[in-house]
């Protein structure tokens, strides 16, 4: 009987040289086709061919493995990227010194067998899938262990008075600035009072980092490190504001935000999903964060969330979005808003990345992908091209009136510290129609929420009754909850003929 095809073995020593050296998977990239023009050799290596090696997705060619050598200044076996000679049992290939003695090499795979790490990484797993079920929950927890000035009611969302307006503004009015100076951080997730929240890789030793963890244990199918744009300071007006972004790495956000998740899970989940009530016993990576909404004390990535509302003259709904836990790494089995997606440039090349430092360029893009199934801008392309469809019929609807964008407010989730811009977009149903006639009832991160026993609909009215329906399921995502809300408490200003 032939062996059943066991799929890509992550290259965790690959990756652990690059982690080592702090370079993006695009740094060490244009390093190794910098190293290749010196030997008189052309290359095209991409971040995400380092991304393909790293996850055992395909081995690197010869060349390419002398330049990882060189480039690490480590052998090719260090690397992980020797390939082994087959030989069959009693070969003298087995045999070192005397017949009688066998060197035994222990694999990988192996030693993963160990009952203490194959129990840590269960649980690990455990606390994730429950973490992803309790969310809302667990973020209203979480959001209880902070003064009451800062939380915004019972959504789990907390931020600063002045980070949220008082009634949605034009998206136009807010500005953006960067510093892309690099801007040390004191906490970045691989202290020692955040090891308890990683789980085994081998009999005595700890992942370094949880993203590492989730890599290799959890798997979700969407898992890069893009490079993103770190939220630095928050001034909004009563008209608008500037936000000031700098650069980080998707991962540097992981190690955080997701790892803290995870702490006030595995401390706050009792009696089988039950949430005990807030404390702060057991939570010493949270306490050594100190003040959630600071901005500096650790990296902030910030994420867009949109809530689409289609207006006709009779009535108004929503399209929400079923998040798999499977996909995604962040907030899996959630209900959120659709569409949602890391502020982020659309490629991770060595170019100017100014056309994608833009919100409503980044909503489009999430549009793109998550109504319509187009692939993902993932850097390992041209950047995205904003005067081809859909992007040009969004731009033209816009300027028309027919979408109209709002922001609503900069909030932190309790429960993760990731912050999110929430924003607010109305379609006139025209334009919704004809832009999204090819809507995909399922996408790269999930699918989209349907509603209805007689006709299933991802046309989810947008009433009173169905917002306090959904928050009853509890399993709408923080922000999903807080712009529900607030745009319902709006409705007049946003519902409004144009």
């Amino acid at each position: 009987m032939s062996e059943k095809h066991r799929g890509p073995v992550p290259n965790v020593a690959l990756y652990n040289l690059r982690d080592a050296r702090a370079e993006t998977q695009e740094q060490t990239a244009a390093a190794l086709n910098a190293l290749a023009a010196r030997r008189g050799e052309t290359t095209a290596i991409t971040g995400n061919q380092i991304s393909r090696w790293e996850r055992g997705v395909v081995h690197p060619s010869r060349l390419h493995c002398q330049l990882l050598a060189e480039h690490f200044a480590v052998t090719i076996a260090d690397l992980g990227l020797a390939r082994q000679r087959i030989v069959p049992p009693g070969h003298p290939a087995h045999i070192i010194g005397p017949p009688a003695d066998l060197l035994v090499i222990e694999n990988e795979a192996q030693s993963m067998t160990d009952p203490s790490v194959s129990e840590s990484q269960q649980e690990w797993l455990h606390i994730r899938r429950s973490l992803n079920a309790r969310h809302l929950r667990l973020a209203q927890t979480a959001a209880l262990l902070y003064p009451e000035a800062i939380r915004l009611g019972d959504t789990g969302i907390l931020a600063r008075p002045d980070w949220t307006w008082k009634e949605p503004i034009d998206l136009a009015n807010v500005h953006l600035t960067l510093s892309p100076e690099p801007t040390a951080v004191a906490i970045d997730g691989t202290e020692d009072f955040t090891s308890h929240v990683r789980p085994l890789r081998a009999p005595g030793q700890r992942y370094r980092r949880y993203s590492q963890a989730m890599r290799d244990v959890a798997q979700p199918r969407l898992f890069e490190n893009r490079s993103s744009w770190r939220l630095l300071d928050v001034a909004l007006t009563s008209e608008g504001g500037t936000l000031r972004f700098g650069d980080m790495n998707y991962f540097d956000a992981m190690d955080t935000c997701e790892a803290i998740a995870h702490e006030t899970a595995a401390t706050h989940l009792i009696n089988d999903g039950e949430v005990a009530a807030p404390t702060w016993r057991g939570l010493r990576f949270r306490k050594a964060i100190g003040d959630p909404l600071d901005l500096h004390r650790r990296r902030v990535i910030m994420s867009i969330n949109t809530l689409t509302i289609r207006r006709d003259r009779s009535a108004a709904s929503v399209v929400l979005h079923n998040r798999s836990a499977a996909n995604v790494a962040t907030s899996g089995g959630v209900i959120g808003v659709m569409p949602a997606g890391v502020f982020q440039p659309s490629t991770v090349r060595a170019e100017d990345h100014t056309p994608d430092f833009d919100l409503w360029r980044n909503i489009m893009r999430e549009y793109s992908e998550e109504y319509l199934g187009n692939p993902e801008h993932d850097g390992d392309g041209a950047r995205a091209d904003y005067d081809a469809e859909p992007f040009r019929s969004l731009d033209t609807a816009r300027r028309d009136g027919r979408i109209r964008v709002f922001g609503l407010g900069i909030g932190i989730g309790a429960l993760d510290l990731w912050a999110g811009l929430e924003t607010v977009a109305i379609f006139e149903a025209d334009a919704f129609d004809s832009i999204f006639a090819g809507l995909v009832h399922i996408n790269d991160e999930g699918s989209v929420l349907r509603v209805g026993r007689a006709q299933p609909t991802v046309h989810v009215p947008f009433t009173s009754q169905v917002i306090d329906e959904l928050w009853a399921t509890g399993r709408l995502a923080p922000e999903t909850s807080f712009s529900l809300r607030a745009a319902w408490q709006h409705r007049d200003q946003l519902l409004s003929p144009t």
